[in-house]
């Protein structure tokens, strides 16, 4: 397949997804924090660093899952407060491409969040889903492919101008050359195209235990907005911080590894009361730990959104 189809910014290709032995675990823990290491270091200069703010909060929050894990719920209010419209008037009608789709959940709440500004949505996985069937049943504009990443550009349709991926790309062995394949979707042509990605910070290596490939920092990121430097801008958000960090520790990791399982089914009320009360005080100011990340990569634009 060659070395540029399998392009990483990690230093490994250690899976966790499946369990792994005790010496795999500790050798994947420890090049982890060695792909961490020096996390501003060598930042390209075409990324803006930002932190993630949402005034409107308490507006979107009945609209989300309640027992959502903290990067979950941010990266939902991520979603769900773009700025649908605006991208409208720079894209056209939007047609997503949803890379590592799972169920294709986020089809129909992609169709509803962004107020009829979404066309269609197409979402790939390696894996099919018992519900996409009744997904594109539903929702005519939704349609799904079972393929791996690396036969992406074989499912670009040419009016595809928002790639998506909501907690994927850290699953990808070769997500660099996922990336060289939008590259070349775009290069191909010369209209306004948007990515917007969303994937674990150093954080939560401690917090997800064995998941993935990777974790990513700014200057891992770096190597992907590289990519697009000559006709992009990029900006990289942190989501969340120290406080909806350590409130995922109290309720998920440290109950799970104690054996007390979920503390989030014991104490729902509670869990949402101060995932809420986390959320606004991470926003407040900025954050070196961010929970997560989410990539916003802008090519041949005619107006900046971000």
């Amino acid at each position: 397949m060659g070395t540029m189809k399998w392009g990483s910014t990690s230093i490994h290709k250690i899976n966790g997804d499946k369990g792994l032995s005790v010496f795999k675990g500790r050798l994947f823990s420890l090049l982890n924090r060695i792909n961490n290491l020096f996390p501003y270091a060598g930042l390209d200069s075409g990324m803006e660093l930002q932190n993630f703010l949402c005034p409107d909060v308490g507006a979107y929050w009945p609209l989300l899952d309640k027992q959502s894990s903290p990067s979950r719920k941010l990266s939902d209010l991520f979603w769900v407060s773009l700025p649908w419209g605006n991208m409208r008037e720079e894209l056209g009608d939007i047609h997503i491409m949803d890379t590592g789709c799972g169920s294709g959940n986020y089809g129909r709440k992609l169709l509803q969040w962004s107020r009829a500004a979404v066309a269609s949505y197409t979402g790939i996985d390696i894996f099919s889903s018992s519900n996409w069937a009744e997904l594109m049943k539903q929702y005519p504009a939704v349609r799904f492919y079972q393929a791996d990443v690396t036969d992406l550009g074989r499912y670009i349709s040419p009016e595809t101008n928002l790639f998506i991926s909501q907690s994927a790309i850290e699953h990808m062995a070769c997500d660099l050359y996922y990336f060289k394949q939008i590259r070349d979707f775009i290069r191909s042509g010369k209209k306004s195209v948007m990515q917007a990605h969303l994937f674990p910070s150093s954080a939560c290596r401690t917090l997800y235990g064995y998941h993935g490939i990777r974790q990513y920092t700014p200057r891992t990121v770096s190597k992907i907005v590289k990519l697009f430097k000559e006709f992009s801008c990029s900006v990289l958000f942190g989501l969340g911080g120290d406080n909806c960090n350590r409130l995922h520790y109290e309720f998920i990791t440290g109950p799970r590894r104690s054996g007390k399982g979920d503390m989030r089914e014991h104490n729902p009320d509670e869990y949402d009361k101060r995932l809420l009360t986390a959320i606004k005080n991470d926003m407040g100011s900025t954050q070196k730990k961010p929970a997560f990340y989410a990539l916003v990569i802008h090519s041949n634009g005619r107006n900046k959104l971000f």
